[in-house]
């Protein structure tokens, strides 16, 4: 009987999750800042964001503002300067952040987006990128926020910048190695 209820509450789960619409777009950050939360458990941050590049036809705008609600630090996505952002709808019919899921986008060449996903072990799918730098001072100086703790600036060009996909140049500049464009980054988690 246990193993019966538990099997039907994870099936509820899963259907309950599954079937929430997705919008997804590409934002560049205009402002990302903690306000009060109606819930002591998690932090809420709203969020300003320039829409470069809509994945749904229900994103009309030039300009998102959307909540974002989290058990930690500042989120991270706030580090990277364009990032493709996933939504869902409230109840209300605004939307939300869905569970700080995000992909960061590092370029635009010749009209598309270039961006990366830290959990990609194969990077065969990803195109060869020459001669790009990013100065990542600014991002760092975010990164710091994010993360409160005192953190090497080796481990935070890491976590944000990793050497798949990105060569140290210097302290605050990095090389591009691979990424691959946003239409095959796009995933509906």
């Amino acid at each position: 009987m246990k193993k019966t209820c538990t099997i039907l509450l994870i099936l509820l789960i899963h259907l309950t999750y599954s079937q929430t619409k997705i919008y997804a777009f590409v934002g560049k950050k205009i402002s990302v800042e903690r306000v009060k939360s109606e819930n002591n458990f998690y932090l809420k941050y709203k969020n300003v964001y320039k829409v470069e590049q809509s994945f749904d036809e229900e994103i009309k705008s030039d300009t998102l503002v959307f909540n974002s609600y989290t058990h930690m630090n500042q989120i991270q996505y706030s580090v990277y300067d364009y990032a493709i952002i996933y939504l869902v709808k409230n109840e209300k019919g605004e939307f939300i952040h869905r569970r700080t899921y995000y992909t960061p986008i590092i370029l635009k060449k010749d009209g598309k987006w270039y961006g990366f996903d830290k959990l990609d072990d194969n990077i065969y799918d990803y195109e060869i990128i020459h001669d790009e730098h990013l100065n990542i001072r600014k991002n760092l100086a975010v990164g710091k926020t994010v993360f409160q703790e005192k953190i090497k600036k080796k481990w935070l060009l890491n976590a944000f910048f990793p050497e798949k996909f990105f060569l140290k140049i210097n302290r605050s500049k990095v090389e591009i190695k691979y990424l691959k464009i946003a239409e095959k980054l796009l995933k509906f988690k």
